[in-house]
Formats: structure tokens, C-alpha cells, sequence
């Protein structure tokens, strides 16, 4: 029987590993528990579209035998892990939350799932996401909504709002997400929990089902950036299944994470946080007056001064590319995917190369600039609301383009300029809905984003509140 003593809802991946490493916490009865947690809330929340219920079990057991005999794999051993529909898993359905790959079943685990495997982390089971990750409610026209676990009515954003719900609704202690617009971010804020985009390369996306492999990050979701930088640690790393990922010297994300940032210089994008909402607004400048408190300097920088419509690029970018990756799809089987993703889709088949070979230019202009103005600026960080709004209401048709068209507005930046950039919890607006607070940075600091954003947790409790679905 399940431990009803184990509060999944309050426990960190931190937290958990040191427990199980001190022969406290059973693997089993950790993973049992998350079951038991899933059975009781997934009818509601919607979460789980596939679960992998025996070699989850199996996992456990063989996590419980090596803390055992003290040979664990590392903090990661033993400890729940909810997997994105989007990650391939051999043996088991990765469908990407389409009916066009309903029956797809892959021979290889992605390779951010096998390197969770190869740490000992237990597989619980697959996601919902927005179909094909083209949207960020996860009202999935197949599997039906994800709901929000702060309240039901709401969306928790997407399209890794599964991954996000799972978390915050205590179902699972880490989670896969992926981002190209903002998808680990935005349910990481949505949900209050934390989400971090690595830099782009660091993280290998072999058997991720792509959406824009120009603008594509796998990356981490938890309770806290420590978790977040504990899950960093075993997935980064050069995969020769991505032509897009970067070598680069090893590093310990989580080694270092306490250190002080007294001293350290952020910086505000005025352009960027102006629009949001009342309460994202006082959220953000409370979270200013703690990094204030911790000794970091606030300044402020506008990267794109002078240029117009420079975020116009990454929509073309993303229905052109996802377009031709299932160009035979919307030609030979429209049907199996939602009017309302299928409708944006076919919109990339007509975009010019010109246009298209124009976008990417954008791009790097803007990726340079974002780079180039923290150096110039001497700034360590940018800072600024994940997103202008708190969760918005689920409506009741999955194909009404109904989303808010500024909820991206913010995260959508830097995933065109390919920087590191986390989310953490920072409050909630007057219907107790969670608030984000981001935090990025150049590309290949992103210990010094987590640095940043553990201290900030280290000095808030928002991070450690949890809903009661």
C-alpha cells in the first residue's frame, strides 16, 4: 500500500534524494505514492494522457536495491519523473498530442529520457501537451483540457502544461518540458512552479517530436531552480542526434549554486514588462525589491531600441518549419489534426523561402544584440514578468482561437535570441492564481541564471506554496 505519509506536494527533488539516500525514503513507496496521487487527482486535472505504471514499478525496485548497497546513480535516483508527449520512449506511444501519430510507437528512448534512465530516475508516464506544441492552453482536441490544479477553470498554460500540472498538483517531483515559444515557461508561471530553457545546444533534442528545431530547447521543470539544476546536470551534454547541439566542456549546474550574488547587475527591459497586468506588475517589482535585498543591482536596457516589429519573426519561423515536417500530414491526413493547430499550420506551407531565409536573418540580428547589450551594459542578467497575465479561463471549444495574444509576448524573446532563461514562482494576482517572475541571461551561463534564481527562492516562500486540487 502507497505511504500516506509522503507528501509528495511538499517535497523537492533535493529533499527527496536526501532522504532516500539516508535510508528514510523508500523509492518504491515514493513512486507508489505518486501513483496513488495521480489515480486520485487525474480525473480532474487531466494530466496524464499514458502511463507507464510497470516499469515504473521496476524502475523503483531497482532505484530501492542500489540505495540499498549505497550505490546510487546520483540525486536523481529513485525520484518521479513525468515525461512530455513529446519525448520519445521506446515501447511506448509518443503520439505529441495528435491523432496523426496516435499509433507511433519509437524503437529508441529520446535522448533526454535515456540519460534520466541512465541516473535512475522512475518514469511515471507521458504528458498532455498542446497538439503538435503549437499553442500554450493544452486544450487538446484529442485528450481534452489540462486543467489548472490553482483552479480548475484556468489553463496551465502549454504546451508543456502537462508537465507544469503534474508538478504543481504533487503527481510527480521532475518533469521533461520543451520550449519554442515559451512552453516550459509559461506553465512553470502559470502553474507555480519552476521552469528553466536552457541555452540552445546545451540540452540534446534526438526523438523530440520538433516544432521549430531553429528555436526547439529541451529543458527541466521542478518545484525549485536547485531541482531544476540537479535535472540540468543529466541532461546536458553533446547529442549527436541533434545537429544542433554544442560540445562543450562538462559542468556541474547544481556545484556552486549557493554562492552569493551580492554584487551581481540585472537589468529591466522596460518594453517588455510594460502592458502587464496590475498584479504581474507588483508581482515583478516585490521580486525586484528582493533581488535588491540580496545585494544585486537593477538597471535598465532596451536591446532593440530603434528597431520595429523585431519579434515578428519567430510565428513565420514556427509555422514554416513545423509545416514541413508534416507536410505529407496536411496534404495526405488533415483530418487527424484540430482545425485550430491544422488552420495555423497550413499557413506555413505558403511562406516563401525569401520570407523564411529573411526570418532566420532576424534572428541572429536579434540573438547578437541581446548578447551584445548585457556586455556592453556590463549587465549579468535581464529580468522581466514570464508572462503579462496570469492563467486565463479554459473555453469550452479546443479549436477557438481564444489564447491572449500577448501571453508569449516576453518568452518568445529568448527563445529567438537562444539564451537561458528560468522561471520562478513570484506570487498571485487576486483569484490566487501564480505569477512568474523571469530571469535570463547570456548564452552558456545558465548556472548563473539558476544561481540568481535559487537565491531569489532562498529569500521568498511562493516557490513553496501548493494548491489542493
Amino acid at each position: 500500500m502507497p505511504d500516506a505519509t509522503i507528501d509528495l506536494g511538499a517535497l523537492t527533488i533535493a529533499e527527496a534524494s536526501t532522504r532516500i539516500a539516508a535510508g528514510t525514503l523508500s523509492p518504491l513507496a515514493l513512486t507508489e505514492a505518486a501513483f496513488a496521487r495521480i489515480d486520485a487527482t487525474n480525473p480532474r486535472i487531466n494530466t496524464f494522457v499514458r502511463l507507464m505504471r510497470a516499469s515504473a514499478i521496476a524502475e523503483a525496485e531497482a532505484a530501492e536495491a542500489r540505495a540499498h548497497t549505497s550505490s546510487r546513480l546520483g540525486p536523481l535516483d529513485g525520484i518521479p519523473f513525468a515525461v512530455k508527449d513529446l519525448f520519445d520512449t521506446a515501447g511506448v506511444v509518443t503520439a505529441a498530442g495528435t491523432s496523426a501519430y496516435r499509433e507511433r510507437v519509437p524503437t529508441e528512448d529520446a535522448t533526454a529520457v535515456r540519460r534520466l534512465r541512465e541516473a535512475g530516475a522512475v518514469l511515471l508516464g507521458k504528458t498532455n501537451t498542446h497538439e503538435l506544441a503549437l499553442g500554450g492552453t493544452t486544450n487538446n482536441v484529442h485528450h481534452g483540457p489540462t486543467r489548472n490544479p490553482w483552479r480548475l477553470d484556468r489553463v496551465p498554460g502549454g504546451s508543456s502544461g502537462g508537465s507544469g500540472a503534474a508538478l504543481a498538483a504533487g503527481q510527480a517531483l521532475g518533469a521533461l518540458g520543451t520550449d519554442t515559444g515559451g512552453s516550459i515557461r509559461i506553465p512553470a508561471a502559470f502553474c507555480g512552479v519552476t521552469g528553466h530553457k536552457p541555452s540552445y545546444g546545451l540540452v540534446g533534442r534526438g526523438g523530440v517530436v520538433p516544432l521549430s528545431l531553429t528555436l526547439d530547447h529541451a529543458g527541466p521543470m521542478a518545484r525549485t531552480a536547485l531541482d531544476c539544476a540537479l535535472i540540468l546536470d543529466v541532461l546536458a551534454g553533446y547529442d549527436a542526434r541533434d545537429p544542433d547541439s554544442v560540445e562543450r566542456p562538462s559542468e556541474s549546474f547544481s556545484t556552486g549554486i549557493d554562492r552569493d550574488i551580492r554584487g551581481l547587475r540585472v537589468a529591466v527591459i522596460p518594453s517588455l514588462v510594460e502592458g502587464s497586468s496590475e498584479a504581474t506588475l507588483a508581482a515583478f517589482e516585490a521580486g525586484l525589491d528582493v533581488l535588491r535585498g540580496l545585494g544585486v543591482t537593477v538597471g535598465t536596457v532596451e536591446p532593440m531600441a530603434g528597431h520595429d516589429e523585431w519579434r515578428a519573426s519567430i510565428n513565420g519561423l514556427l509555422v514554416a518549419e513545423g509545416a514541413s515536417y508534416i507536410a505529407h500530414i496536411l496534404r495526405e491526413r488533415p483530418q487527424t489534426i484540430g482545425e485550430s493547430v491544422r488552420r495555423r499550420m497550413l499557413t506555413g506551407l505558403d511562406i516563401s523561402a525569401t520570407a523564411y531565409i529573411k526570418m532566420l536573418a532576424q534572428r541572429a540580428m536579434i540573438e547578437r544584440m541581446f548578447e551584445a547589450s548585457l556586455r556592453e551594459g556590463e549587465f549579468d542578467a535581464y529580468v522581466t514578468p514570464t508572462s503579462p497575465q496570469p492563467a486565463e479561463p479554459i473555453v469550452a471549444d479546443p479549436n477557438a482561437d481564444s489564447e491572449p495574444p500577448t501571453k508569449f509576448r516576453i518568452t518568445t524573446v529568448f527563445d529567438l535570441t537562444r539564451q537561458p532563461s528560468i522561471s520562478v514562482p513570484a506570487g498571485f494576482d487576486g483569484d490566487g492564481m501564480p505569477i512568474g517572475f523571469m530571469i535570463s541571461g547570456a548564452r552558456w551561463t545558465d548556472a548563473l541564471v539558476l544561481r540568481i534564481a535559487h537565491a531569489f527562492q532562498q529569500a521568498t516562500t511562493h516557490h513553496a506554496q501548493r494548491p489542493t486540487p
